[in-house]
């Protein structure tokens, strides 16, 4: 094989992956089998047509929302998050370190966004060769393939800059091996133009079994989204005269006004958002990414139409197995905690102590860690059984108070049936317990503070009020006083002294784990405790609320209180002040929506990397150059064009 052909088949991987050799059913979007299809003219037959528009979704839990690459893009390197004990999981992102071309997590999602812009494309021009739909079935197919293919350009645009714009099927014409870049204008006039034809011809809802198609809402809420991050580069809506500034106030202050003609919802109080009773059809998402049903034939594919997000959150537990916490793939409550990339910054925390009424801590991170029993082990009651007593070594080694000697660690949960993840949550006396589906959901959550009397069925407790040492010694387990984690300028400390150890690890190793995307239970277990079956929340209406804050701030409205309030009031914590500056927008931000996904175009919007690193991040604050305001170019794309040094890399890279 020539050169010049190896350059082709490369090209073609990189940008036409799976765009006509696919076929779904029209109701499945996990499944397909790509041996159906063997010519373009399948796909001029509706079924087989449909297929296409389901595969525009499959990138969205099967790579951006399944593992750590693309929330190390949009979460790592902010004021949020740093990597555990100063270490340097995921250092090119968290600290600006050495990152590079052909770095995994760049080419990962460079390639699926343009992988799946193709299929977008492929969707919007062969709709008028299929033969057998009905005009709405096209319109409406069309509109999908556009809004999705305007938030993989939301995603390359921002991440990457000015990349290549292309509307056309690559499968129906020559392959363009001499790309030229297009202006961020440019990009953003499509999205902007994609996302309002969804607007105007997406159905408010589909039919339950369709429930994770884009809407209404989905369109609406990512046309918010666009013209806030446009604003950044002082665009004009081409049809209206406005500035996206002023079109990002216009619209979510109107979508929130008439909410209920696009079937959007604010849960009333926080606790609902992420309660896994509420994960599927979640009634506060605009945009899902949707895992598979346990019952469903996707859910054999354990790779695929699973998550394993939730545990790039968690804290290692292997230094608490002699209190009774389970490490690694046998964790059937956490899930497998092998991954310890992000620790909630002190910035973060402070965040969530600015008012103690506040709930949304309590139900955005696990800071009670429990053990549990499973009868299947080969006792019939078992509750006691995998106590762990509290020794004169143990109680030594953790600085536990000598009043506690012989006192138990309890397990708080039982695993019922270890085949299908089955829960349940024992009782205070441990007489009997409750599956997770009959409990009010939460059961990560107990009440925070935690009571001193509750903390025999904990193992350890991550307290984010400082405790005293007298106040710590009420509790029968071991406690770290979260903010002790970092040193005073934020830097997360590497080791403690713990029971007069030097050098210790036994309070630095655990911390609070953002726990909004893991969902405990049958109902969710994924293979080998490492990845979960839950939806993955691409955005949530409460976005758009902090979208028209933040814009009226931006804008000197005066109004941002009106629509930060909703989501303060829903947290029981107290109205926002009359006078909001851009400082209590990111503080509310962090609040409301940390971790998901947002952090770092957040920051790039409002040019506030340097800034705020600085004050909140001094390590990344070391490295971070005005040129990581976007990524570099995929070494493999570069690699596969004809004219790679007139395409260009990124400055810096």
């Amino acid at each position: 094989m020539n050169s010049k052909t190896m350059k082709n088949n490369l090209f073609k991987s990189i940008l036409m992956l799976g765009t006509v050799a696919v076929s779904f059913s029209a109701c499945d979007l996990d499944e397909y089998d790509p041996n159906k299809v063997t010519g373009n003219e399948y796909l001029e037959q509706y079924e087989y047509y449909q297929g296409l528009v389901n595969k525009c979704y499959s990138p969205l839990i099967n790579t951006f929302y399944q593992s750590s690459d693309y929330v190390a893009l949009c979460e790592a390197g902010t004021d949020l998050w740093q990597a555990p004990q100063n270490g340097t999981s995921l250092e090119k992102y968290h600290y600006y370190t050495n990152m590079n071309a052909d770095d995994s997590y760049v080419q990962k999602v460079w390639k699926f966004a343009y992988n799946t812009i193709n299929t977008c494309n492929s969707v919007v021009q062969r709709a008028e060769n299929v033969a057998d739909a009905t005009p709405e079935q096209i319109t409406q197919a069309i509109a999908q393939a556009r809004c999705l293919r305007a938030f993989y350009y939301y995603v390359l645009v921002e991440q990457f800059g000015n990349v290549t714009l292309t509307l056309d099927d690559s499968t129906l014409g020559d392959v363009d091996f001499y790309p030229t870049r297009s202006t961020v204008a440019e990009i953003y006039a499509a999205i902007i133009a994609d996302l309002k034809y969804a607007v105007q011809n997406l159905p408010t809802s589909w039919p339950a079994e369709e429930y994770s198609r884009v809407t209404k809402k989905s369109a609406l809420g990512l046309l918010c989204r666009a013209y806030i991050q446009g604003a950044a580069y002082d665009l004009t809506d081409e049809e209206t005269g406005k500035s996206y500034l002023e079109m990002a106030y216009d619209t979510a202050t109107d979508f929130i006004a008439n909410k209920d003609t696009y079937g959007a919802y604010l849960y009333p109080s926080f606790a609902d958002v992420f309660n896994e009773q509420n994960n599927r059809n979640n009634k506060e998402a605009l945009f899902i990414a949707a895992g598979a049903n346990r019952t469903s034939d996707a859910y054999s594919n354990g790779n695929y139409t699973q998550s394993e997000v939730f545990r790039h959150f968690l804290p290692s537990f292997g230094t608490y197995t002699d209190l009774g916490l389970v490490d690694k793939t046998s964790n059937f409550v956490y899930g497998r905690p092998n991954s310890n990339l992000f620790l909630p910054s002190k910035y973060l925390l402070e965040c969530m102590q600015e008012d103690p009424n506040d709930i949304r801590y309590r139900y955005s991170f696990i800071s009670a860690y429990s053990a549990y029993s499973c009868v299947l082990w080969g006792e019939t009651f078992f509750y006691d059984g995998v106590a762990k007593e509290l020794t004169a070594d143990l109680v030594a080694k953790y600085g536990l108070s000598t009043d506690h000697v012989g006192k138990k660690l309890y397990p708080h949960f039982e695993l019922i049936d270890n085949s299908n993840g089955a829960l349940g949550v024992w009782n205070a006396d441990g007489t009997a317990n409750t599956p997770i589906e009959e409990t009010e959901g939460n059961v990560l959550h107990p009440e925070m503070p935690l009571p001193a009397e509750d903390s025999y069925q904990y193992s350890v407790y991550v307290s984010l009020p400082t405790l005293t040492s007298e106040e710590k010694a009420a509790y029968d387990c071991f406690v770290v006083n979260a903010m002790d984690l970092y040193e005073a300028d934020g830097q997360p400390k590497v080791n403690t002294t713990v029971g007069g150890v030097s050098g210790s690890s036994l309070e630095v190793s655990i911390y609070p784990a953002m726990s909004k995307f893991n969902m405990p239970g049958k109902e969710f277990f994924g293979s080998n405790a490492q990845r979960k079956t839950v939806d993955m929340m691409v955005m949530r209406f409460a976005e758009v609320y902090l979208i028209a804050a933040e814009a009226s701030v931006r804008l000197g409205k005066g109004d941002a209180a009106t629509y930060l309030n909703p989501l303060r009031e829903r947290a029981n914590a107290a109205d926002a002040p009359a006078s909001v500056d851009m400082d209590y927008i990111y503080d509310e931000y962090a609040r409301e929506m940390c971790g998901e996904f947002n952090r770092w175009y957040l920051l790039k919007r409002n040019h506030a990397f340097e800034e705020r690193l600085q004050e909140y991040n001094p390590r990344a604050a070391q490295r971070f150059r005005s040129t990581n305001y976007v990524r570099p170019i995929s070494q493999e794309f570069l690699d596969a064009i004809y004219n790679a040094d007139e395409y260009g890399q990124n400055p810096g890279y």
